[in-house]
């Protein structure tokens, strides 16, 4: 049985534990199972951070997946075997002594988010944090981050839940651990140094000559485009990562728009590949006021 668990205003997804489960416990399992929540690892990674012999590792890990407590998240073949990655199956254990003390209670109701950022809620909470460019000069370009517009973005996102702070960092200030998690990364390669770094893996990249790239359709688009993608995060495989960008502020500022008013094509993916959430997006002042409102989706 899962459930929540707040804790001094935070909820946590958590394992109800039956008397079976809460017997396989142990102190060395607990460790197992701190390691697999903080990112999905292999057996041997959980013995080498943990000072434990390989087979022992294995061991436990196999107890703790009968009981539900661990699942499988990815494997591997490696020297013609297979290798097993595992992740914690919840944030937290709960074993419950008193069941009738329990009382109605429910968490606030916030409106469905797009598909496209459904893996960045989790129980009406932001489980993500933003990164933009550094106002400072920085990176190859010695390039300052101007993206005021994420603040539309933040507004927009706070429609779905609540957030923890800090709810950004700049690409300056980004540290491991953070870097692990669910990231919404606002601005272009040239001002923010973590999507430049993420740039050569993006299915819709941009180039060295300010353009954007699509290695899904084979475009190049010289135009002002922003592009607004999903792509799994490399360093944690079941995290997302968030791309709302354009080659300067003003298409950074199209991406936004597309992602406030756009939702349902966003939501179907790229036209080229519905399987890939990756667009391209072009923008229009269509009142003539200098201020670009409407959208249209390229690809």
């Amino acid at each position: 049985m899962d459930g929540k668990l707040v804790v001094d205003s935070k909820a946590y997804n958590s394992a109800v534990l039956g008397e079976d489960a809460l017997g396989v416990l142990s102190v060395d399992r607990l460790k197992i199972l701190r390691q697999l929540g903080d990112e999905p690892k292999y057996p041997a990674q959980v013995a080498r951070e943990l000072k434990m012999q390989v087979q022992t590792a294995y061991y436990h890990i196999r107890i703790l997946n009968e009981a539900g407590l661990i699942k499988l998240v990815a494997t591997e073949e490696r020297g013609g075997a297979t290798a097993k990655k595992f992740s914690a199956s919840s944030d937290a254990l709960s074993f419950l002594i008193n069941d009738s003390a329990g009382r109605p209670f429910a968490l606030a109701k916030s409106p469905k988010p797009p598909t496209y950022l459904e893996p960045f809620f989790d129980g009406g909470f932001l489980d993500a944090r933003m990164v933009l460019g550094s106002p400072d000069p920085h990176g190859k370009y010695r390039a300052r981050g101007t993206e005021l517009c994420a603040v539309e973005l933040a507004a927009y996102l706070g429609r779905f839940g609540s957030f923890e702070y800090p709810l950004y960092f700049l690409d300056t200030e980004l540290r491991d651990h953070a870097r692990k998690g669910n990231i919404i990364a606002v601005g272009g390669a040239k001002v923010n140094s973590f999507v430049a770094e993420l740039n050569p893996s993006l299915p819709i990249a941009f180039t060295d000559n300010f353009t954007v790239k699509s290695k899904i359709s084979g475009k190049t688009y010289e135009e002002n485009v922003g592009v607004v993608e999903v792509v799994k995060n490399p360093l944690n495989s079941s995290k997302r990562i968030l791309v709302v960008a354009g080659v300067n502020q003003a298409s950074t500022r199209l991406a936004v728009l597309a992602v406030l008013k756009a939702r349902k094509k966003l939501e179907e993916g790229n036209r080229f590949d519905s399987t890939k959430q990756a667009n391209v997006v072009a923008g229009f002042d269509e009142d003539g006021d200098g201020i670009v409102d409407e959208v249209e989706i390229l690809e």
